[in-house]
């Protein structure tokens, strides 16, 4: 039977519950909201197949050595309504567009009416849109596997975008058999923050009011090199705040395995893997702008075949990549984020004293905030680096 004896090696993708033909594994939240599974020894026969279809733990290729390159497309969705409602450049939304036209079902991330964060079912574009634009935190995946294999046994298209860990352990799940008709989707991810902090970061803005909207990164404040997050009230009023995106890029209350996350860019279980596209005006000036731009890569022939067939929608140009250039500007493609050295003691702290201590100490709530800005201030008027 599958056990996490050290939660560094579970990336809680929900294989090992879904694999289960007896309903003995229960996934369960630590106190940073993170899920793991948990065994019922009155229901388990002890049959091994959680631990097989686990991939996280299993062998993985090497990573990629200095001195190559990769052949990425930018692309920018043509309709100026589906790239302005789309985190980068609308690659997904224009995957998903394709695979509801075939009569298919589509699964992503959505934020749900108690902005919790969740992957849920969609044959429709309308119910596509919630799916759109980045979640900052992981989502919740409890019972999608299943239900992306009765789709594939029903001889429905299906397309299933998620993280890398998410991509893998679906993979890992559906049979050979049945995945001619699954199109897997990842994203270049930095790391997947805390459900637990992320309810109390939404529970202390409603403290100013209903809330009817929250983006993470919202392009129409600053453009989409901006990572402004902002909340919207029922009055009307917009805010803008960045307290939970600050903690984000902090690399400190990520789940414990992204710190040895696999899923390097030799290492991927996707069709295709899709991101922002970091650094485009430098390759491709007109590409570049306040709208967004992704870079798309093909994995597989099948991911090939789909990129091919997204030229009606997506205006695109293929372009080679050195490693140097990728390292620099989508580093995540080659290895996990560097978790801060007080990740340890910011889950501690905040399991004793609660998310308003860890936003002030660690946020931008508060003095130690100003005063680092202050000196980062400081350092660029001087040149200092």
């Amino acid at each position: 039977m599958i056990r996490v004896d050290d939660r560094i090696g579970c990336s809680g993708c929900t294989a090992c519950q879904s694999v289960c033909p007896h309903d003995a594994i229960e996934m369960k939240a630590d106190a940073m909201g993170f899920r793991y599974p948990a065994v019922d020894m009155n229901l388990c026969v002890d049959c091994g197949l959680c631990e097989k279809v686990c991939d996280f733990v299993k062998p993985c290729a090497d990573s990629p050595k200095a001195g190559f390159s990769v052949m990425v497309n930018a692309a920018r969705h043509r309709d100026p309504a589906s790239l302005a409602s789309s985190q980068s450049g609308g690659t997904a939304a224009a995957l998903a567009e394709m695979i509801i036209s075939m009569g298919g079902a589509v699964y992503g991330a959505g934020i749900n009416p108690d902005f919790t964060v969740s992957h849920s079912r969609a044959v429709t574009l309308e119910e596509c849109e919630s799916f759109k634009r980045s979640k900052y935190v992981q989502s919740d995946l409890s019972g999608v596997f299943r239900m992306v294999m009765k789709d594939l046994k029903d001889g429905m298209k299906v397309l299933f975008t998620g993280t890398p860990c998410q991509v893998a352990g679906l993979s890992s799940f559906i049979p050979e058999s049945l995945k001619e008709n699954l199109l897997l989707v990842d994203m270049v991810c930095h790391g997947v923050p805390s459900p637990a902090v992320w309810k109390d970061y939404v529970a202390f803005m409603a403290r100013k009011g209903t809330i009817s909207e929250i983006v993470f990164r919202n392009k129409d404040v600053g453009g989409w090199k901006m990572h402004n997050g902002t909340i919207r009230y029922s009055d009307g009023r917009i805010v803008v705040n960045n307290t939970f995106n600050v903690l984000f890029y902090k690399n400190i209350m990520f789940r414990p395995s992204c710190r040895v996350c696999p899923y390097h860019i030799n290492n991927r279980k996707s069709d295709i893997i899709v991101s922002d596209f970091w650094g485009v005006g430098e390759i491709l000036p007109e590409f570049d702008g306040p709208t967004g731009t992704s870079m798309v890569i093909a994995n597989t022939h099948r991911g090939e075949e789909y990129i091919e067939r997204l030229k009606d929608s997506l205006d695109m140009k293929q372009v080679e990549l050195s490693d140097g250039f990728l390292m620099r500007r989508n580093p995540n493609l080659f290895r996990p984020t560097r978790m801060d050295k007080d990740c340890v003691n910011f889950e501690r702290k905040y399991t004793e004293r609660g998310f308003l201590y860890v936003a002030r100490r660690w946020g931008d709530i508060g003095w130690r905030f100003k005063a680092w800005k202050l000196k980062v201030f400081v350092k660029n008027l001087l040149g200092i680096r």
